[in-house]
């Protein structure tokens, strides 16, 4: 899997700075040799322009590597992911492509269980009782501990904000609550399980249990596209950041 969860990339956040862990995913078969959700992570800027609502600065950390889209490796991945930026991580966002669509789609919720059509690059699918027998504790459908209405809302107001000169402007950000019961899907339970585990909270709870998103972008990589999906992500993580703020200002940051 590479080094990519090298704690020098991290030491210089301070306590009451933010860090948003972004990752995306590498080639899928030779239809898609360049995957757009790793282009776009690898452009985005390592500290926003902009701070948070509270005052801090904005750290943005790629996992370092594209995530194969395999089931077996992304079981194996996502605990060492997580354990190794515990306590210094803040907020997570996995981004992945979507076939056949041209807007830009954040999941609500990742399922347990359905992942025995779609095959990943080893060829294989999961039985249909690995969901039951990994995660029995866990509920079907896992959500974002995020309030995911007011990360939307405000999404689509930075979006709005952007100039008109800017490659994102205008463009269709949506919610959405299936998101597809493949690899992409996968790695979102993965990581809500985690966090879910870990805080003592598989459903409801605070902002800061399960504070992990998925967004899904357009499959074209040329350098249009990307420019286009970096200021999108920049907008999402700014909105991500804002939403939880507002929820924890009684907590870390009060």
């Amino acid at each position: 899997m590479g080094n990519g969860f090298a704690r020098e990339k991290i030491a210089h956040v301070r306590r009451r700075d933010i860090a948003v862990l972004v990752t995306g995913f590498g080639p899928f078969h030779e239809q898609y040799p360049r995957n757009p959700s790793y282009e776009i992570i690898k452009s985005l800027p390592r500290t926003l322009a902009a701070p948070a609502p509270n005052g801090s600065a904005i750290h943005i950390f790629d996992y370092g590597h594209p995530i194969r889209a395999s089931y077996e490796e992304i079981r194996e991945m996502v605990p060492l992911l997580h354990e190794s930026y515990a306590g210094v991580v803040d907020l997570v966002l996995h981004v992945g492509m979507a076939t056949g669509r041209d807007n830009y789609a954040l999941e609500r919720v990742g399922h347990r269980d359905g992942y025995t059509r779609h095959r990943d690059l080893d060829g294989r699918t999961l039985p249909h009782d690995d969901g039951l027998l990994r995660f029995a504790d866990c509920p079907l459908r896992m959500s974002t501990s995020l309030d995911h209405d007011q990360v939307l809302r405000r999404w689509r107001g930075n979006i709005f904000d952007l100039s008109k000169s800017s490659p994102a402007a205008e463009v269709e950000c949506q919610g959405s609550t299936d998101a597809g019961h493949f690899v992409c899907d996968y790695i979102y339970f993965n990581s809500l399980a985690w966090f879910g585990r870990q805080n003592g909270m598989l459903e409801g709870g605070e902002a800061s249990d399960r504070p992990v998103l998925f967004l899904h972008v357009p499959p074209n990589s040329d350098e249009t596209t990307i420019a286009k999906g970096t200021e999108v992500v920049v907008a999402l993580i700014e909105a991500m950041v804002e939403t939880w703020v507002k929820s924890t200002a009684n907590g870390r940051f009060g």
